[in-house]
């Protein structure tokens, strides 16, 4: 049910008063004017998102919901409705290894207009966000969100908490890359012979194989986003698009992933977006990894000298038990640079709590959001 649009009047400084209407949105003209206005807002970054990023990041979503785009909207002069404020609810799953999941809502999209700013409209959004979250239909045991260090105080005030989620960096040399994969080879497993290449996913004939090894790679090993194969179809290729490369193998029964790999530029350095690997004996953690470095960066144009890459330390932890060669990273010389944007709270007692699991000192459980789900 579409929660029953609200009223709030907020007094001004001049002694008077602005009325705002707290409500979602409702249709795709509506979804428009939003798009343009998060575009507007976010306009003074030094990429800044298009309207079509946040069009896409909608349309895109699976379990995109009208009814959790919640904005305030003011009634100018001319009798026009202009959206002021908003902030968006994203259903997630997320995974807790030992089989079992939990239901989030993820805080994304909040902006204010800078002509109604300091009025704790986001304040007012922010809370209207949470009562939705804990009320008993939403089906939501937890809330998350990702702030920069400036933010994070506001929501701790609110009862958010943050954890960290372990990043490295290093330098990675790339005349020791390779862009090719020689071959044929024997199978050490089955003696089998076997073609290695690296190419670009394809959409949605690649998918199952993706799917089923992310479960294996990631969430079968730590607190991540749960992806459906609808997720994978509609939103991973969207914003992945032509950057996820995948390392296969070819025998006379069938072509199968081992590996995939997906990096985005973020300043002067690389992060990794995306990684995926199936542990096979034939082609090791670090074998594929320089393969597929190899063949992105060369797309990236990054033919010389070294570049610096930020990536999860489980990864990182991967590569340095591996078997193969990984003289083309110094993994000795990586240093820490965690993440403690994440930010979760809790709302039902009895399920799962990421706060606990991510921050016990024994056993404790990555907590990793890959770049591609982040919102």
């Amino acid at each position: 049910m579409m929660p029953v649009p609200i009223t709030h009047t907020i007094p001004l400084a001049t002694n008077e008063s602005i009325t705002y209407t707290l409500r979602s949105l409702s249709n795709d003209q509506d979804i428009t004017k939003w798009t343009d206005f998060c575009a507007s807002i976010f306009s003074y970054k030094d990429n800044p998102p298009p309207p079509s990023y946040f069009s896409r990041h909608f349309y895109n979503d699976p379990r995109r919901d009208l009814d959790l785009v919640r904005v305030l909207v003011y009634t100018n002069e001319d009798g026009q409705e202009e959206i002021v404020s908003s902030v968006r609810i994203f259903r997630r799953s997320l995974t807790i290894p030992g089989g079992t999941s939990i239901e989030a809502g993820g805080i994304g999209e909040v902006c204010t207009s800078p002509n109604h700013q300091r009025r704790g409209l986001s304040k007012i959004l922010l809370n209207d966000a949470l009562e939705i979250m804990r009320g008993g239909d939403s089906g939501m045991s937890c809330s998350l969100l990702h702030a920069s260090p400036a933010f994070r105080p506001v929501y701790a005030k609110v009862g958010y908490e943050c954890v960290t989620s372990r990043w490295s960096v290093l330098d990675v040399k790339l005349d020791q890359l390779s862009t090719e994969v020689k071959g044929p080879y024997e199978s050490t497993c089955t003696g089998e012979t076997v073609e290695w290449a690296v190419r670009s996913a394809v959409f949605p004939s690649d998918t199952p194989q993706l799917h089923e090894l992310h479960q294996f790679y990631s969430e079968d090993r730590c607190i991540t986003v749960k992806r459906t194969e609808q997720y994978w179809n509609d939103y991973v290729s969207q914003e992945l698009c032509e950057t996820l490369w995948v390392l296969v193998k070819t025998t006379a029964a069938a072509e199968t992933i081992v590996a995939w790999l997906a990096i985005r530029k973020r300043g002067d350095r690389y992060q990794l977006r995306e990684f995926g690997h199936d542990k096979s004996d034939d082609f090791t953690i670090a074998a594929a990894m320089r393969h597929l470095l190899g063949k992105t960066l060369q797309q990236a144009e990054e033919l010389s000298g070294s570049i610096s890459l930020h990536l999860p330390t489980v990864v990182l932890d991967d590569i340095k038990e591996s078997e193969g060669d990984c003289s083309f990273m110094d993994v000795q010389t990586a240093t820490e640079e965690n993440d403690d944007g994440w930010m979760y709270m809790n709302f039902d007692a009895t399920k799962s709590n990421v706060l606990d699991l991510a921050r016990r000192e024994d056993d404790r459980i990555d907590h990793l959001v890959w770049p591609t789900d982040s919102f």
